[in-house]
């Protein structure tokens, strides 16, 4: 079994952070910790994890940063790399980029896709996102389905910055919108400097009975087939996939999907691909 780099682990631990966007969404509001997940997902055959930010408070930014790299420079656990939050549209941006970096932080991301849509447009945050192109860093883009034109100008202005699209781009998992869907992705696709998660989606389904790859099927289908086996990561967004189904079954429901698929294939979507975006070994 070729083992999967899970590029979108969230952790949550609430003696240390604020997780203030958890507040209406109780079953989100309480510790999700690193042991917790390698206990669940034992069976599954994970070369590891990378630490996805949390949308913490800003004040909390490089702390969480810290934490959790120093989580990861524990060889006894599976955690990898830490992707880091930022704030590009800020004027401090580099300071506090620079209380936030260790050895361990292979990524960034902003929080977007609860933020206004100027926030992105602006000249100073696209400044700040070129500036990562020197570091090698890349960036995750979180934006949704209708924002996908301002996620095209943003990648667009920032030709020489790595960019990966999470959670397929955060679809409506309805059959009404998925053509309207289908089309932005592929346009986004055109873009070399961008990279797509396979990740996610399983939280948009209306229900736990209704998340499953017969549902999510033509959502997994569409995104390989625009980005292609080379830029297609794989992450479990863990816990938020608790919403619906888990992730156990998004695990099983990856495994199933790419079965057909060849060996170099799936070995590239699976963490070949991870290990080139984010700089990491496995």
């Amino acid at each position: 079994m070729i083992p999967i780099l899970d590029t979108h682990l969230h952790l949550l631990y609430t003696e240390k952070f604020h997780y203030d966007w958890c507040d209406d969404l109780p079953s989100l509001a309480k510790d999700f910790k690193l042991g917790q997940f390698e206990d669940i997902v034992s069976e599954h055959e994970l070369a590891g994890s990378l630490f996805m930010e949390v949308d913490v408070r800003e004040s909390e930014i490089a702390g969480e940063a810290h934490f959790f790299s120093e989580l990861a420079a524990d060889d006894s656990n599976s955690l990898l790399g830490v992707i880091a939050a930022c704030r590009p549209e800020s004027e401090k941006f580099e300071s506090l980029l620079e209380e936030t970096l260790t050895d361990k932080v292979c990524g960034l991301r902003r929080v977007l896709h609860t933020q206004p849509d100027e926030i992105s447009q602006s000249s100073l945050f696209r400044r700040n996102l070129q500036s990562l192109a020197k570091r090698n860093l890349p960036f995750d883009l979180c934006f949704t389905q209708a924002q996908h034109p301002i996620a095209a100008e943003l990648v667009e202005a920032c030709p020489d910055t790595s960019f990966v699209l999470d959670h397929c781009g955060v679809p409506n998992i309805d059959p009404a919108d998925f053509d309207a869907w289908k089309k932005s992705m592929q346009a986004l696709a055109e873009m070399p400097n961008l990279n797509c998660k396979v990740s996610g989606i399983i939280a948009y389904c209306a229900s736990a009975e209704a998340a499953t790859l017969e549902t999510l099927r033509p959502w997994i289908e569409t995104t390989v087939e625009s980005f292609g086996v080379e830029r297609c990561l794989i992450g479990t967004d863990y816990p938020v996939c608790n919403l619906t189904a888990g992730v156990q079954p998004w695990l099983g429901m990856v495994r199933e999907f790419f079965a057909s698929f060849s060996e170099s294939e799936q070995e590239a979507i699976f963490n070949r691909n991870a290990q080139r975006v984010y700089g990491i070994s496995i």
